[in-house]
């Protein structure tokens, strides 16, 4: 009788043990769900007065200042500026250390809501606006951007640019671009993201452009693109939006993008974070 009580207790104990543990793996659950460690950056330029936080709670602190001929909107930023003395952009870079540190084993994506302003007098700009980036157009530097084509790229129609660059990336890699032309006024998402490098030395680059659009439906076109393998991507640039950072000279003030963003994000680690990680923080409603 005294061994029965014996077990009876042991059976007990043990229930009790796999019930607390039962509960404490619901409690993680969401959690885990809502993971926010892809998360790198998030900026958010709705309400601002001139500074944007890093939002990110894992993320480094970089906020965002927004410099020249910005005005607020109703959900975010409105950049302007010419080659006549105006410009705009906002910029930033963590104090210390790496803005970007993504071996070449890690996905990376990155994303933008804007409002499309088309070119004021023919059906595509001279230069390729830029609408965010880390990094500059350079063999020494990682790169991870999205602008806006030329005439170069499309003479009929404007679409969306993405390049990425790392260790592997030599200065004459051009962007890819996606297939959906822009129309003029129209609300926007764009995420880019690059996969992992592969073993046989190639990477896929996915640039997916959403026109959101509540009336009539959102309408979404993905493109993907086999490239060389990148390699690590590590860059102390800055930040920026709007338009490259340090802004150039008047006359050479090419790449200033003209229309509002809303937002701008930017996440890393395996393909699965990074792809949740940009439909959290960048949903298409």
């Amino acid at each position: 009788m005294r061994s029965s009580g014996v077990v009876s207790v042991i059976k007990n104990d043990l229930l009790m043990v796999l019930s607390v543990l039962a509960a404490t793996t619901l409690l993680a659950g969401p959690a885990a769900a809502n993971d926010t460690s892809a998360l790198l950056y998030n900026y958010e330029f709705k309400g601002t007065t001139g500074i944007v936080d890093n939002s990110a709670p894992a993320g480094p602190v970089a906020p965002l200042t927004l410099s020249g001929a910005w005005t607020p909107v109703a959900d975010g930023v409105h950049f302007s500026g010419d080659t006549n003395g105006n410009s705009s952009v906002a910029y930033g870079r963590p104090a210390s250390g790496y803005t970007i540190n993504v071996p070449a084993t890690a996905a990376m994506g990155f994303g933008t809501r804007i409002v499309y302003d088309a070119p004021a007098s023919g059906t595509c700009f001279a230069d390729t606006p830029n609408i965010t980036q880390i990094g500059r157009y350079s063999a020494r530097s990682a790169q991870a951007k999205i602008q806006l084509s030329s005439c170069v790229g499309s003479e009929t129609s404007v679409v969306i640019e993405c390049r990425f660059a790392g260790s592997l990336t030599g200065a004459d890699v051009h962007p890819v671009m996606s297939t959906l032309p822009l129309v003029n006024g129209g609300v926007y998402n764009i995420s880019c993201v690059k996969s992992p490098d592969r073993k046989n030395n190639t990477a896929t680059i996915t640039l997916t452009v959403t026109k959101l659009d509540p009336v009539k439906g959102n309408q979404t076109v993905t493109n993907t693109f086999r490239v060389a393998a990148l390699g690590n991507m590590q860059s102390e640039e800055y930040i920026s939006a709007g338009n490259k950072y340090p802004v150039p000279a008047p006359a050479k003030n090419t790449d200033q993008f003209n229309g509002d963003i809303t937002r701008a994000i930017y996440c890393d680690g395996t393909p699965a974070g990074v792809s949740t990680c940009l439909a959290t923080y960048l949903p298409s409603h």
